[in-house]
């Protein structure tokens, strides 16, 4: 083992906790993940700084909580004077490189990193013109062309992570041909992924492996709910949603779930194959949750658990209890309604 241990971040988007196995969802396909836990710790009390990409991620990037670092919102550009994490590691002369979905507006789209590969899926400037979707047109944002236009085919979402996976497989594949050869100098590597955010579209034979599975959404509207959300649900036109729709979404992001799975075991072999897993933290997050439907909601920006709470699973061969569970609440119920799995471990507390 290295002096210094490697770091591996994994990232994805708006991953609801609750959709994996090692959190509890028997419907769920997620063996890469569980495993990755099964060597770990997962932490069931893990809540996201802002409930809204761009704050939440710079959040994290900063160890500031948003009104620390100046983001609040989609629209807002992190001052270049604040340190990140990548700054971090460079000053103990760790070499950092970023793969993939950062989802940081302005000029400074390094953010301390000293390597870059892929990029984001749009403009990183205001005002600058947004990607083109097609026929998948306002489904990526809070709009019921989401849920109206979710089911089986394909985005460029997930066309943009296949590269960045195996931009990132590429990169481990070379950073272990160089430990081979000597070099014993600690990396760090963050993978950005754009799954399993909307649009509510899979592939075609993941779609049909959840249509007939995944349960309706199991937790209803509250009767004291803020006016706020009354009037959310009408702007945005989810007032209104057939349990058709809400069924159709709800496999296809399933079936995002279990691509993006794919995509970190891809991640994990080529770490392992480069024979740098036992010199490595792994670990695995995301940037907020998604409401599937539960309180009558979709996509995030609420403080509910449904999109506040967060997946967090870290594995540190040697260092790290394998299987272990960090719980904040014994009694939670983590599952999506589907009928619950144990998710392994002991379920030890921290």
């Amino acid at each position: 083992m290295t002096a210094r241990p490697n770091l591996l971040f994994l990232w994805s988007d708006q991953h609801a906790q609750s959709v994996a196995g090692c959190y509890g969802d028997a419907v769920a396909e997620t063996p890469n993940l569980d495993r990755l836990a099964a060597g770990g710790i997962t932490f069931d009390g893990t809540y996201c700084p802002s409930p809204i990409c761009l704050p939440s991620r710079m959040s994290l990037l900063t160890a500031r909580h948003p009104y620390a670092q100046s983001c609040w919102t989609n629209q807002d550009i992190l001052p270049s004077g604040i340190p990140t994490m990548a700054h971090s590691l460079g000053s103990v002369g760790v070499r950092a490189t970023l793969l993939g979905r950062m989802h940081s507006l302005g000029p400074d789209q390094l953010r301390g990193f000293a390597q870059r590969e892929v990029g984001d899926h749009s403009t990183n400037w205001i005002g600058g013109r947004t990607h083109d979707l097609g026929v998948l047109d306002k489904a990526n944002d809070p709009f019921r062309e989401s849920v109206r236009n979710s089911g089986p085919g394909q985005c460029s979402y997930e066309l943009h992570d296949h590269d960045v996976t195996q931009a990132a497989c590429d990169h481990l594949a070379e950073l272990g041909r160089r430990r081979a050869a000597g070099d014993k100098a600690p990396f760090a590597a963050v993978v950005g992924w754009l799954l399993p955010h909307p649009p509510y579209v899979c592939q075609p034979g993941f779609f049909d492996r959840f249509k007939d599975k995944v349960a309706p959404p199991h937790i209803p509207v509250p009767s004291n709910e803020h006016p706020y959300l009354r009037w959310w649900r009408e702007d945005r036109g989810i007032a209104d949603v057939t349990l058709e729709e809400a069924m159709r979404a709800r496999a296809a992001y399933y079936g995002l779930v279990a691509t993006l799975d794919g995509m970190i075991g891809r991640i994990l072999e080529t770490l392992e194959h480069a024979g740098l897993a036992e010199d490595t933290i792994v670990v695995y997050t995301t940037d907020h949750g998604d409401h599937l439907g539960n309180r009558g909601l979709w996509w995030k920006s609420t403080m509910y658990d449904e999109s506040a709470r967060i997946p967090l699973v870290i594995r540190w061969p040697g260092r790290l209890t394998g299987g272990a569970t960090a719980t904040a609440d014994p009694q939670l119920d983590r599952s999506d309604g589907n009928a619950a799995a144990s998710a392994g471990g002991a379920g030890h507390s921290l």
